[in-house]
């Protein structure tokens, strides 16, 4: 998912320089929590890694998650009422994320920018990121508390139920003010579920890692470390989380019952097939305008 902070509004483009030092020392952090990850690993039981499951989880999760976010961004184009084809949303919010691992809101430059070349207003284009990063943030919290009781976890699933429910209201309060009156329930319907959707694949992404790793994980731990995901994008920080999500899902990992070595090493394992995989489809979207402005 794109940085939440960078949909709510845009800011100050860090100079050149401090670009560099975040992303160095954000690299330095993601290698030094995996590193200790590794080396704390559990042995006992000894693991039996599963790489057909790692494999498979590693390319789908994130092309599933990618296709979601184009749905997203097709649900930014309803509130304003613009019909975005399948294809261009996926192609926008595919370099709108791989805008988002510089220090600067890339995806919500992206994403304004593209909305913005339809003949949407600057301000207008704005609040439709706004609007679809409280949604995430409500349906986030939402996801990762309504499982907690069956973990017999019913006060922090309390919490994050009352967090999601009352974000998602600020969502539809939100909608009314930008989609247009007679499609305010249908849309705000849309954002929710994809956003949902989102969610629970991000769960089942991590799911599916720790399993591939040969341990054993439920889908209420799952999600409830999707949240590390969302507080770090919520920094600003660093580019794309980089380094504070993994060092979140460590401190958030023993509330939920999971070794943090195990939560550090499946969130690693999964932002490296995210990264893999958006630079893959980076390159191809990048070639093909390449390739379609020169025909031109």
């Amino acid at each position: 998912m794109t940085s939440w902070m960078s949909r709510l509004r845009p800011a100050r483009s860090a100079s050149p320089r401090v670009q560099r030092v975040l992303l160095a020392v954000a690299f330095v952090a993601f290698v030094a929590m995996g590193w200790l990850a590794i080396a704390n690993f559990p042995d006992e039981p000894e693991p039996e890694p599963r790489w057909a499951l790692l494999v498979a989880v590693g390319v789908l999760g994130p092309l599933v998650t990618v296709f979601l976010n184009g749905l997203e961004y097709r649900q930014q184009g309803r509130l304003v009422d613009r019909v975005v084809p399948i294809g261009d949303a996926i192609r926008v919010s595919v370099l709108g994320t791989a805008a988002n691992l510089a220090p600067v809101p890339g995806s919500v430059l992206v994403r304004t920018s593209a909305l913005v070349s339809e003949q949407t207003g600057v301000k207008r284009a704005a609040a439709t990121t706004a609007t679809v990063g409280v949604a995430w943030l409500g349906a986030s919290a939402f996801a990762a508390g309504v499982l907690q009781p069956v973990a017999d976890r019913v006060l922090l699933g309390a919490v994050l139920v009352g967090a999601g429910v009352a974000l998602l209201a600020a969502t539809y309060f939100l909608v009314r003010r930008v989609a247009p009156a007679d499609g305010t329930n249908a849309v705000f319907a849309a954002i929710v579920l994809v956003e949902l959707g989102t969610v629970i694949v991000g769960g089942l992404r991590l799911l599916g890692i720790i399993a591939g790793l040969g341990l054993d994980v439920s889908l209420a731990q799952a999600l409830g470390l999707t949240l590390a995901g969302v507080i770090a994008s919520a920094t600003g920080i660093f580019p794309a989380g980089i380094g504070i999500r993994e060092a979140l899902v460590g401190l958030i990992s023993p509330v939920l019952g999971l070794e943090p070595a195990v939560a550090v090493a499946a969130a690693a394992a999964d932002r490296l097939a995210g990264l893999l995989v958006l630079a893959v489809l980076t390159a191809v979207i990048v070639a093909r305008r390449d390739r379609t402005g020169k025909a031109s």
